[in-house]
């Protein structure tokens, strides 16, 4: 390799080691971003009382973490096997709420029954996505992101965040954040549920 050949291979080296740094720099303060949003998102929804100011605390959450548009939390009623829309927030929040589905219907009841989080970053490439919901509220979902909440090996319900506003695919990162955040909203769920277990039975002793 020539001398001028030799500085021109440094120079791209250069450039590309900059470009790799800078890029990793991003990385890291978006996620410290994204963790102090979570932190805020913990103390919030641990502390609230009101179940239904708690779910929409969780999907505000969730959207602010992940940076989505549009987001759901929906709980299984085990009296009848479905999956329900209890919280909902972006351009759905007045009409998606209270809507019912078979829980193993949709990316949602796949990630219900199987335990697992799942990202979909061309919801109509998969089988496993159900366009009833675009469909019936005139909706359009590009990409999401689902994750079960779980408490000691029982899934409560599901989290979905869908369109990041950035445009770009939902990453690992954001799985990893939300199974967090999930965590965390099932223990408090499960907390009020008790609580209210202890309340109705009390009101009956009396």
């Amino acid at each position: 390799m020539s001398d001028p050949q030799l500085v021109r291979f440094l120079q791209q080296e250069n450039q590309r080691l900059q470009d790799e740094v800078r890029l990793l720099r991003e990385q890291v303060t978006n996620y410290a971003a994204s963790l102090r949003s979570l932190q805020q998102a913990a103390e919030a929804i641990t502390s609230e009382e009101d179940p239904f100011a708690l779910l929409n605390k969780i999907i505000r959450a969730a959207l602010t973490v992940i940076d989505a548009a549009d987001g759901s939390v929906s709980l299984v009623d085990e009296e009848t096997d479905e999956l329900v829309f209890v919280a909902v927030q972006g351009a759905l929040s007045r009409t998606l709420p209270g809507y019912r589905m078979p829980k193993d219907t949709g990316i949602a009841g796949w990630v219900f029954t199987h335990h697992q989080p799942e990202i979909l970053n061309n919801v109509r490439m998969d089988p496993r996505f159900s366009p009833s919901v675009d469909e019936l509220f005139q909706f359009k979902t590009y990409s999401m992101l689902a994750v079960p909440m779980i408490w000691q090996g029982k899934a409560l319900g599901v989290i979905e965040v869908l369109n990041k506003f950035s445009g770009r695919e939902f990453s690992q990162t954001d799985v990893e954040l939300l199974t967090t955040l999930s965590y965390i909203a099932a223990a408090a769920i499960h907390q009020m549920d008790v609580e209210e277990a202890e309340k109705a039975r009390a009101q009956s002793e009396e």
